[in-house]
């Protein structure tokens, strides 16, 4: 009898839990998205035409193409998405680029490492850096951060062990210094991925696979407090003009970076298809200076 009595008292009594739990839970997850900042840190620019970054661009239409390193400060600690270009980094072209290629790949303007930024603001030495892809141009400042750890999937890890002379530099990837930190993607399914890496257990900053361009491409999503939410792509597509139509590099860029160009344009093919389900989310190239421009988030500045 009591049994019976007390069982349905229990059973409210644990739905009332539940419920009570789950509001905190929401509740703590908004106040951590509270404090996330996104700032976009440009160490460099160059210039070229839009027919060279992407199959049907503009042949007179100059478009200009930024060199930049993501910045992500919450709660739990501060990310950096890339580099950008470092301190270095005319040594390292020096060291590791063809002189052809050197006109073609390395024609950027003055450079401001992230370093050199982060520093002169007073911001706390990073503690950690994840890379969206090995090539040169996004990891050239990583020996100016010595004491970050430095996160990529195992498949980028195991595809920077074969340097190559126009995507990744012995002379950035080999100091001792670098504290490199592999990981594998978790069977955790995120917006559409199968697969994803969530950093701070709050679905406020979640990596996902975006393979081709590399091996092991990665994109970040950051989810703020306002609503905004983005999605970092690296080298995935160059200009977001080229994601709704779907449309792959030039085919003798494509052919000189591109690991894999037809899985290359299956991950653009993936971008539209978000785009097209979330018309809110920005998708953001990590050399279009338009969107970035748009972001209007360039360190110190951020969004919120």
């Amino acid at each position: 009898m009591f049994r019976s009595i007390f069982r349905p008292i229990a059973s409210r009594l644990l739905v009332a839990v539940v419920i009570t739990a789950s509001m905190h839970a929401a509740v703590a997850a908004d106040a951590v998205a509270a404090q996330v900042q996104l700032s976009i840190i440009k160490t460099a620019e160059a210039h070229t035409l839009e027919a060279l970054t992407y199959s049907g661009g503009g042949y007179t239409k100059r478009v200009k193409l930024q060199h930049v390193a993501v910045l992500v400060r919450h709660p739990q600690g501060t990310v950096l998405f890339d580099t950008g270009l470092g301190r270095q980094v005319d040594a390292q072209v020096k060291a590791d680029m063809p002189l052809w290629a050197r006109p073609l790949f390395a024609a950027f303007g003055p450079v401001l490492a992230a370093r050199s930024q982060l520093d002169a603001a007073g911001v706390p030495p990073i503690g950690r850096i994840v890379l969206s892809h090995v090539h040169w141009d996004h990891a050239s400042g990583l020996v100016d951060f010595p004491e970050a750890q430095v996160w990529l999937p195992q498949q980028e890890r195991d595809f920077m062990a074969h340097p190559n002379y126009l995507a990744v530099f012995p002379s950035q990837v080999s100091a001792p210094t670098i504290q490199w930190k592999p990981f594998q993607w978790e069977n955790k399914p995120y917006e559409g991925f199968a697969q994803s890496l969530d950093l701070f257990g709050d679905a406020s900053v979640v990596l996902v696979p975006l393979p081709g361009h590399t091996p092991g491409s990665t994109g970040m999503y950051v989810s703020l407090r306002s609503g905004k939410k983005f999605l970092f792509v690296g080298d995935a597509v160059w200009r977001a003009d080229a994601i709704a139509p779907k449309r792959p590099k030039m085919w003798i860029s494509s052919m000189v970076v591109d690991s894999d160009a037809a899985q290359t344009l299956k991950a653009v093919a993936t971008l539209a298809d978000l785009q097209a389900a979330t018309p809110g989310l920005v998708i953001v190239p990590a050399h279009d200076a338009d969107v970035h421009d748009a972001m209007d988030a360039y360190f110190p500045k951020s969004v919120l």
